[in-house]
């Protein structure tokens, strides 16, 4: 029994893509915005609540709104996602950046 939910645990961590791209953290209330790219958006979303959440987030602004605020006043959403491609010679890392300058580029709100 633990050897086949093991083997079935391994098979759906193969089969997870992983979802790279750029995130925004939107203030509901002030319509500011935190724009970050990343390779692993999932991850990103868990650190940023953990940091906010915990007081440690780097941008001061945001931490004191989060903290005035609660979260329930802020949207995370995946504005540009990257496909991931079989050509290893894609700079993904590259590309994610570039996604990030456009959407920064494009929109009219204040970031943070």
């Amino acid at each position: 029994m633990k050897n086949a939910l093991k083997q079935e645990l391994r098979e759906k961590a193969k089969a997870h893509k992983i979802t790279m791209g750029v995130l925004s953290v939107r203030n509901n209330t002030t319509e500011k915005q935190y724009v970050q790219s990343s390779l692993n958006m999932e991850a990103l979303v868990n650190k940023i609540k953990f940091l906010l959440n915990g007081g440690l987030f780097t941008n001061p602004q945001l931490q004191s709104d989060w903290t005035e605020q609660g979260a329930d006043n802020f949207t995370f959403e995946f504005v540009t996602v990257i496909h991931s491609q079989d050509n290893k010679y894609i700079n993904y890392r590259q590309e994610i950046m570039k996604a990030e300058k456009a959407y920064i580029n494009s929109i009219d709100t204040e970031t943070y």
